[in-house]
């Protein structure tokens, strides 16, 4: 079955992608922030030796998967497109709106109340002005890397466009392959990277323009269980690789890998989020039931919202510390990951309640206005 591309109507598979690629990094971030013993927020995941280690790092890890399924569902859709700024100035707007937003709700809050424990010490002295500047210049501020490497993107996709016209399919692969070598250049060189987030970004926009321009000519060759079966090898690489380096070894010295659990073997994360954007999206969500439609349709634009709240400068510290103190761990230690996935259910839908008012009150009428004026 090939991947269904519908011009007239929204594509219900790539919203459901987009909610699996945010139920991704939501995760990502519960692991590194969310702390069941002390019931306060964690500002850095740990790293010990061990399996269980590892395997928080590969959830850590698995939040990349999410991103560049956004980055790989940006290029499928403008790769053909011409650049408008509109499209330029919502996200940024949206982006802007968030940050503002909370930091007047938590200057209020100082003012009236007092600040939540968890904000209360980046309210104070110069942490204050820089907590204040970061909230008004947010992508200067690099406050939410994501969507910063997003917007350098958009402005950028233009000239990655005129590259698919211009070029053939084979340089378009090759030069895939080169920006893959810079994701990893730094474990076998050690200190040489070439790898920014806009390098990132730029990656994910060709892998998902090359599907768009390329996949049918080669969908007989992505079999679903061959696909399942390399996600499963990469993933356990992936632990290997979290545990193999977080136990004392000169080889993990020499080559400097202890620093790099958290990014991991980098372009494992992409190659996984590449086959989870084709296995979903070439499956017809639109012959689905109405209600499932109208759920994923209406969950789905609220994604980057859910981004903006739990990534904000004060949001993720509101957030996972509020979570934390209301949860408690389960008697049996094996029903924590039963029990954690729960939580991130809930705090996804939460989350993605918030985001819809702050964009219907907020984000829409602003952005109607700034829009009218250009």
């Amino acid at each position: 079955m090939g991947m269904p591309i519908k011009t007239h109507a929204r594509n219900v598979s790539i919203e459901l992608l987009r909610i699996v690629a945010m139920f991704l990094i939501l995760a990502c971030h519960f692991i590194i922030h969310f702390d069941w013993d002390s019931h306060h927020l964690r500002m850095v995941l740990p790293q010990e030796p061990g399996w269980r280690s590892a395997f928080r790092f590969l959830i850590v890890q698995y939040g990349q998967v999410g991103v560049s399924i956004f980055f790989i569902i940006s290029g499928y859709f403008l790769v053909e497109k011409s650049f408008k700024w509109s499209r330029l100035v919502k996200t940024w707007l949206q982006m802007f709106c968030y940050s503002v937003v909370f930091l007047i709700i938590v200057l209020l809050l100082g003012t009236f109340h007092h600040y939540p424990m968890a904000v209360e010490p980046v309210m104070r002295g110069p942490d204050l002005y820089r907590s204040i500047l970061a909230s008004v210049f947010p992508f200067f501020y690099n406050s939410y890397w994501f969507i910063g490497a997003y917007l350098l993107m958009l402005l950028v996709a233009p000239y990655l466009n005129a590259l698919f016209d211009t070029l053939p399919r084979r340089s378009m692969g090759l030069l895939i392959v080169l920006l893959g070598f810079f994701s990893i250049q730094i474990l076998i060189f050690g200190r040489t990277s070439n790898w920014n987030n806009l390098v990132y970004a730029m990656l994910g926009y060709l892998i998902g323009g090359w599907l768009r321009k390329y996949y049918q000519d080669y969908a007989d060759r992505f079999k679903t269980f061959p696909m399942i079966g390399i996600i499963a090898v990469l993933t356990a690489f992936m632990v290997a690789f979290n545990h193999y380096i977080s136990e004392p070894s000169w080889l993990v010295d020499f080559m400097g890998w202890k620093d790099r659990i958290h990014d991991g073997i980098v372009p494992f994360p992409i190659v996984i989020g590449a086959l989870v954007f084709i296995m979903i999206s070439r499956i017809d969500m639109n012959q689905s039931p109405a209600m499932a439609q109208r759920v994923i349709c209406t969950i789905a634009p609220t994604t980057f919202g859910i981004y903006l709240i739990h990534e904000n400068w004060f949001g993720f510290r509101i957030v996972w510390d509020y979570v934390s103190k209301m949860s408690y761990p389960p008697s049996a230690p094996i029903l924590r990951p039963l029990v954690g996935i729960c939580i991130i259910v809930a705090v996804f839908i939460i989350l993605s309640c918030i985001s819809w008012l702050i964009d219907t009150i907020i984000v829409h009428p602003i952005e109607k206005t700034m829009l009218s004026q250009m």
